[in-house]
C-alpha cells in the first residue's frame, strides 16, 4: 500500500514542478523547479519499482476518475519497472544538460519555463505509459509524450526548416496514433472494454484473430520507434531539435514503442512463428538501411538519428528471436532473444544520449555540426572528444563496452542452431551475417565521424571552436560514459534489471527459462575486463610518454605546406560504400563548376545523400497532385455536366440505400 501511494504521488509532483517551471521568474529558478520535482519523482518511483525488480511481485492500485473512464488501474510489473527505472533518471540528466545548453538563448531573454515544463510532462508520460492498464489513459500518455516532444523540437521556431521538421514529426507520430486507435477500437468492439486485462483475455482466447491486430499495432509502434521504412520523420527532427531533446527522443521517448510492442506481445500470449520471422526480418531491414544512411551523412545529428533506426532494428532482431523461441517452446532461444533485445534497449539509451550530448557540445562551441566543415576539435574540446569516442565505440558494438554485450546475446541466439528445421537455421545464420555487416559499417561510421570532427585541422577556416562543455553539460556525459564502461565490464547490474522481465514470458508452458544470461556471458565478460585493463594501461603509458616527448612536424615526404583542403572529406571517406549501395543512397549534387579557361568567380561542389524512402514519398505525392490536376482539367466546366454528375451520384446512393434496406 505504501509503495502504491509513493508511486501515485509522483504524478502530482511532476505536475506541480511543471507549473512552477512555467510560472516562476528567472530561468535559473525554472530549471531548479524542474530538476527538483524530477528528482523527487525519481526517488518516489524508484522506491516503488525497485522491489518489483528484486522479485517482489507487482504494484497494483486503482485511482477513481470521472466518467467515461470511471477508474484508472495502475499496474507495474517487471516490464514496466525495467523501463521506468532508467527512463526517469535519463530525463533528469537531459534536463540538467539543457540548463547549460540553452544558456545562450537565456542570455538573449528567452523564457525557458515552457521548455522545462515540457521536460516534466515527458517524465509524467512515462509514468502513465509504463503503468496504466486503461487504453484511453495509455493514449493520453502517448499523446503527451508526442506533443511535448514536438514542442521541444521546435524550440528555435523562428527557423523555417525547424518548423517544417517539427510539422513532419507531428504528422508522422499522429499517423501512428490513428493506427493505434484503430487497433484499440477493434479490441473494444470485441471485448466491450478498454482495460488491458480484458484485451489479454480476448487475445488469449482468440489466437486466430491476432493477425490484423499484430499488423496494426506493429505499424503504430514502428512509427513511434522510427523503424525502416517509417523513419522519415527521424533525421529531420533530430537535426532540428536541441541536443538534449534529440538525446531524449532517441534514447528514451521512442523506446515507448518497443515497450508497447512487448506489452501487447505478452497480452497476446504465445505468438505464431510467422510473427517472429516478421519481426526478425523487419528488424534486420531497419538495421541495414539505418547503418547505410548513418555512414553517408554529413550532418552529425542526422547521422546519429539514422543510427537510432539501426539500433532499434538490432533490438527488434532480438525480440524476433525471442518470439521464435516462444513459438517453438524453446526457453534457451527465448531467453537469448528477449534478453539481448531488452539489454540493447538500455545500452542504446546510454551511448546514444552520450553521443547526442557530445554533438550538442560541438554545436555550442562551433555553431555547426557539418562534418565537412569540422576538424581538429580534440585539441580544443578534449573531454567531449573522449565522451564521443566512448559512445561511438559502444555504438558499433566493440568490446569492452556495453553495446558489445547486448549484441553478443543476439548473435548467440542467431547462431544457436535452435530452429526446428535446416532451412530455419540457415535463415538465422544469414541474419547473423547481416548483423555482422551492420557492425562493420557501424565501425566505419564511427571512425568517419570521430576522425572528421576531432582529428586533423578545421576544414573550414571560418570555424573558431569555443570552450569545451560547461559542467552542467559535462556531468550527463560523464554519467552516461560511466554506464557505457560499467555495463560493458560488469553487465551483471544490467542483467539484474532484465532477468525479472524474462520471467514474464511463459515459454514451454511455465516460467522456466534456459541458461542464465550471466553464464552465457561469463567468458566474454572476463575477456572484456582483460581488454579494459590493457586499454587503461596503454592510455596511461601514452599519457606519460606525451608529457616527456618533444613535439615536431610530421614528415611530409618533402612537402610541409599542406592545407586543410588536402584532408579527407566525409564524402570521400564513404565514397566506395556509397557507390556499392547507390540505389539505397541517392546523391543530391549542388555544383557551380568553372566554364572558362581562367575563371573569374569561385566555384563549388557539394553532395548530400538523401533518404531514398523520403525522396520516393515526395515523388509519389507530386505525381498524385499532378494526376489530380490533369484529371480535373479534363472535366467540362458546364452546368449541364455538373447537373448530370450530381444526378448520377444521387441515383447510386439511392440504389445503395435500397439494397441495405432489403
Amino acid at each position: 500500500m505504501v509503495a502504491s501511494g509513493l508511486f501515485l504521488a509522483s504524478v502530482p509532483v511532476l505536475l506541480i514542478g511543471a507549473a512552477l517551471a512555467a510560472g516562476l521568474r528567472g530561468n535559473r529558478a525554472r530549471g531548479l523547479a524542474a530538476l527538483g520535482s524530477q528528482a523527487i519523482a525519481i526517488v518516489l518511483v524508484s522506491l516503488s519499482v525497485v522491489p518489483i525488480l528484486a522479485g517482489d511481485g507487482s504494484l497494483e492500485v486503482t485511482w477513481s476518475w470521472p466518467s467515461p473512464i470511471d477508474s484508472i488501474a495502475f499496474r507495474v510489473d517487471a516490464l514496466g519497472a525495467f523501463f521506468l527505472v532508467w527512463s526517469l533518471p535519463m530525463t533528469f540528466l537531459g534536463t540538467l544538460y539543457s540548463v547549460g545548453y540553452l544558456q545562450p538563448y537565456f542570455h538573449h531573454g528567452r523564457n525557458g519555463g515552457p521548455h522545462f515544463a515540457l521536460l516534466n510532462l515527458t517524465s509524467l508520460s512515462f509514468v502513465l505509459i509504463y503503468a496504466v492498464q486503461n487504453a484511453l489513459v495509455f493514449l493520453l500518455g502517448w499523446e503527451i509524450a508526442a506533443v511535448a516532444a514536438w514542442l521541444m523540437v521546435i524550440w528555435d521556431y523562428r527557423n523555417q526548416k525547424i518548423r517544417f521538421a517539427g510539422f513532419n514529426y507531428l504528422v508522422s507520430t499522429h499517423v501512428g496514433l490513428f493506427v493505434l486507435v484503430a487497433a484499440f477500437m477493434l479490441l473494444h468492439g470485441s471485448t466491450g472494454s478498454m482495460d488491458f486485462a480484458d484485451f489479454g483475455r480476448y487475445l488469449s482466447a482468440h489466437p486466430a484473430g491476432q493477425g490484423t491486430l499484430f499488423l496494426l499495432l506493429g505499424i503504430s509502434f514502428a512509427l513511434k520507434s522510427a523503424f525502416f521504412p517509417f523513419h522519415t520523420w527521424l533525421p529531420r527532427a533530430h537535426s532540428a531539435a536541441p541536443a538534449h531533446v534529440s538525446a531524449l527522443m532517441s534514447g528514451v521517448i521512442h523506446k515507448a514503442g518497443l515497450f508497447a510492442f512487448l506489452r501487447f506481445t505478452l497480452l497476446g500470449g504465445k505468438p505464431e512463428p510467422w510473427m517472429g520471422w516478421a519481426v526478425l526480418t523487419f528488424g534486420a531491414l531497419s538495421a541495414v538501411f539505418g547503418v547505410l544512411y548513418t555512414a553517408a551523412q554529413r550532418d552529425l545529428k542526422r547521422m546519429l538519428g539514422y543510427s537510432s533506426t539501426e539500433n532499434v532494428g538490432i533490438a527488434a532482431m532480438g525480440f524476433g528471436i525471442g518470439m521464435l523461441g516462444w513459438s517453438w517452446s524453446d526457453p534457451a532461444l527465448a531467453t537469448l532473444g528477449f534478453g539481448g533485445g531488452l539489454l540493447h534497449v538500455l545500452n542504446h539509451a546510454l551511448f546514444k544520449c552520450s553521443l547526442f550530448y557530445a554533438a550538442g557540445a560541438i554545436y555550442r562551441a562551433t555553431h555547426t555540426i557539418d562534418l565537412e566543415r569540422l576538424g581538429g576539435l580534440a585539441r580544443r574540446m578534449p573531454r567531449t572528444a573522449i565522451f564521443f569516442l566512448l559512445g561511438g565505440l559502444a555504438m558499433c558494438g566493440l568490446p569492452p563496452f556495453n553495446g558489445f554485450i547486448s549484441e553478443f546475446l543476439v548473435y548467440s541466439g542467431l547462431l544457436s542452431g535452435a530452429a526446428p528445421s535446416i532451412e530455419g537455421d540457415v535463415v538465422l545464420v544469414c541474419a547473423a551475417a547481416v548483423l555482422a555487416f551492420v557492425g562493420a559499417v557501424g565501425a566505419l561510421s564511427t571512425t568517419r565521424a570521430f576522425g572528421l570532427a576531432f582529428l586533423g585541422v578545421p576544414r573550414d577556416p571560418s570555424i573558431r571552436a569555443g570552450e569545451d562543455a560547461p559542467r552542467s553539460m559535462a556531468v550527463p556525459m560523464v554519467v552516461h560514459s560511466v554506464g557505457i564502461i560499467v555495463l560493458g565490464v560488469f553487465p551483471t547490474a544490467a542483467l539484474a534489471l532484465v532477468e525479472p522481465v524474462l520471467a514474464l514470458f511463459p515459454v514451454g508452458g511455465g516460467a522456466a527459462h534456459g541458461p542464465e544470461l550471466a553464464d552465457v556471458l561469463g567468458p566474454v565478460v572476463w575477456a572484456c575486463r582483460g581488454l579494459a585493463c590493457a586499454l587503461a594501461i596503454a592510455m596511461f603509458a601514452t599519457w606519460r610518454r606525451r608529457r616527456s616527448a618533444r613535439e615536431s612536424v610530421t614528415w611530409g615526404c618533402g612537402y610541409t605546406a599542406g592545407t586543410a583542403r588536402m584532408q579527407y572529406t566525409g564524402s570521400s571517406f564513404s565514397a566506395q560504400l556509397s557507390s556499392l549501395f547507390r540505389p539505397a543512397l541517392p546523391v543530391l549534387t549542388r555544383e557551380e563548376l568553372p566554364t572558362d579557361p581562367f575563371p573569374q568567380h569561385s566555384s563549388h561542389l557539394s553532395t548530400h545523400h538523401v533518404d531514398a524512402v523520403e525522396k520516393r514519398m515526395y515523388e509519389v505525392i507530386g505525381q498524385g497532385e499532378q494526376f489530380v490536376q490533369d484529371a480535373s482539367s479534363r472535366i467540362p466546366e458546364q452546368p449541364r455536366f455538373a447537373f448530370a454528375a450530381g444526378l448520377l451520384a444521387l441515383v447510386v446512393l439511392a440504389l445503395v440505400a435500397l439494397r441495405e434496406g432489403l
